[in-house]
């Protein structure tokens, strides 16, 4: 369930066009093949060299989704994300909710229902806070509300809400 997919290889140095047009082409069209899931990006990196003649390439591509379907155990349930990953990918977004909300304007709602479907998963892991995940829910809630109302106010007052709540946590299990 990994979100990283890297390139790297040599090329002539007349293939490097075609490479950047495939890509291209991934990001605007949909990615197939060796592009699989750049049309989901979060982040893509290019570095090029030419080394003697040869063009060293490496690319790596960062998805907002895992790109490879999700694991499913024995029993038929979805295996969880480790819960490093997890708050991982929760930071990308908060970060986002945060600056955005500070900076007033409205967060995208992909970035709001990446963090809130994140959150309901992260309070499902034991050991991590678990006195912490009622309150959590509940201010999750009140941000859910205020951002459907499209109340600015009100995402501002939930967000640090939120901010208060991860302070609270982290100061114990971090």
């Amino acid at each position: 369930m990994s979100n990283d997919m890297t390139i790297s290889r040599y090329l002539d140095p007349k293939e490097l066009a075609a490479f950047f047009r495939e890509l291209a082409d991934a990001v605007e069209n949909g990615g197939h093949d060796e592009f699989a899931c750049v049309d989901d990006f979060r982040k893509i990196k290019i570095g090029v060299k030419n080394e003697y003649g040869q063009i060293s390439l490496k690319a790596k591509f960062k998805a907002a989704k895992p790109c490879a379907p999700d694991v499913v155990g024995e029993d038929g349930e979805i295996v969880k994300p480790k819960y490093k990953d997890l708050k991982k990918r929760m930071r990308g977004s908060f970060k986002i909710l945060v600056k955005m909300i500070h900076d007033g304007s409205v967060p995208p709602r992909e970035a709001v229902d990446a963090f809130l479907a994140d959150a309901a998963l992260m309070v499902t892991y034991p050991g991590y806070g678990d006195e912490y995940y009622e309150s959590f829910g509940n201010v999750c809630a009140e941000f859910k509300t205020a951002f459907d109302s499209g109340d600015l106010e009100k995402m501002h007052a939930a967000v640090d809400a939120l901010v208060h709540e991860k302070s609270r946590c982290h100061a114990k299990y971090d």
